[in-house]
C-alpha cells in the first residue's frame, strides 16, 4: 500500500498480491472513492452488488459499510475526501451515491488526474510538503468531482445524477443481453423519453443507447479478460447483447484501441 496525505484529501494505491475479501465496518469519517487500475472488485454496499473496474468507481460516505471481493490481479486507486473540504451542498450530492461511472465527462477527467497524481511520485512529495501546492491538487480533484472549476466551497453544479439517471442505468446494467430499446428504459427508470434523454444528456454527456453500448462493451472486455481461449469471442458478444459481430469488433476496437481477439486472456501475456 502507498498513500500520502495531500491538504484534505488523502490518496493511495492498495494492492494485495491475490484474491481477498475486504469487510469494512465503517468508513472512518471521511468520504471514500475507489476504482481499480488492474483486475476488478465486486463491492457489496447499500443492498446492491457493485461490479468496480476502471471504468466505475465506488462511493462511500463517513460511517457507511461496505465489503469487497477482489480479483487476483485488483489493484485499487483511492481518495479520501475529508468532509471539511466540502460544501454541504456537495456532501450531500455525493453522499447520496453509491457507484458511479468514469466513462464520461467531469468523472472521467477526475479519474485521469487522480491516476496522473498518483503516478507522479515527485508532484505526490510536493504537493504534501508544500501546502500551496498541496492545495491546487486539492482544489482540482475536488473541483472535478463537483464539476466545479473556480475551486473548492461553493455550491457544485448538478453532475450526480438523480434517481431516474440511475434507475436507468441500474435497468440497462441488469439487461445487457436483452434487445431493450430507448421506450423501455424510460418506463424502468419511471419517466417519459424525452426527460430521460435530456437527463443522460446533462448528467452523463451521452444518450442512454450510447451509454448501453458502452456498458455492453465494458462487460465484453471483462468477460473476455476473465476467460480462456477456449471461449469464442462471437459468443461473448451475443451474450453482452451485440448481433452484429463486425460492429462489435469495430466498436470494442474504437473504445479500447484493440480488437477483442487481441485482448489478452486469463493467464496469457501480451
Amino acid at each position: 500500500m502507498d498513500f500520502v496525505q495531500i491538504g484534505r484529501l488523502g490518496i493511495g494505491t492498495i494492492g494485495f498480491g491475490g484474491a481477498i475479501q475486504v469487510d469494512v465496518e465503517a468508513v472512518d469519517g471521511y468520504f471514500l472513492m475507489m476504482f481499480c487500475v488492474a483486475g476488478n472488485a465486486e463491492v457489496h454496499a447499500a443492498g446492491r452488488k457493485i461490479l468496480v473496474d476502471d471504468q466505475h468507481a465506488v462511493i462511500r460516505a463517513p460511517g457507511e459499510s461496505f465489503s469487497a471481493l477482489l480479483s487476483p490481479d485488483c489493484e485499487q486507486l483511492i481518495m479520501r475526501i475529508d468532509p471539511a473540504s466540502l460544501s454541504d451542498d456537495a456532501a450531500s450530492l455525493i453522499g447520496a451515491e453509491t457507484s458511479v461511472s468514469l466513462a464520461n465527462g467531469p468523472m472521467r477527467a477526475w479519474k485521469e488526474q487522480l491516476k496522473l497524481v498518483a503516478s507522479s511520485d515527485d508532484l505526490l512529495k510536493i504537493a504534501a510538503h508544500n501546502p500551496t501546492v498541496g492545495a491546487h491538487v486539492e482544489s482540482l480533484l475536488i473541483g472535478l468531482l463537483c464539476d466545479q472549476g473556480a475551486g473548492v466551497g461553493v455550491s457544485p453544479q448538478l453532475t450526480i445524477a438523480p434517481q431516474f439517471v440511475r434507475r436507468a442505468e441500474e435497468f440497462m446494467a441488469a439487461n445487457l443481453a436483452a434487445p431493450i430499446q430507448l421506450p423501455e428504459i424510460a418506463n424502468a427508470a419511471g419517466v417519459p423519453v424525452r426527460t430521460l434523454s435530456e437527463g443522460f444528456l446533462r448528467f452523463r454527456h451521452t444518450s442512454p443507447i450510447s451509454l448501453l453500448r458502452q456498458m455492453r462493451l465494458d462487460r465484453a472486455r471483462q468477460i473476455i479478460r476473465e476467460s480462456t481461449p477456449d471461449l469464442r469471442v462471437a459468443r461473448i458478444a451475443l451474450d453482452c447483447g451485440f448481433t452484429h459481430l463486425g460492429r462489435f469488433a469495430q466498436g470494442y476496437r474504437d473504445r479500447f484501441g484493440e480488437l477483442p481477439s487481441e485482448t489478452p486472456r486469463r493467464g496469457q501475456l501480451r
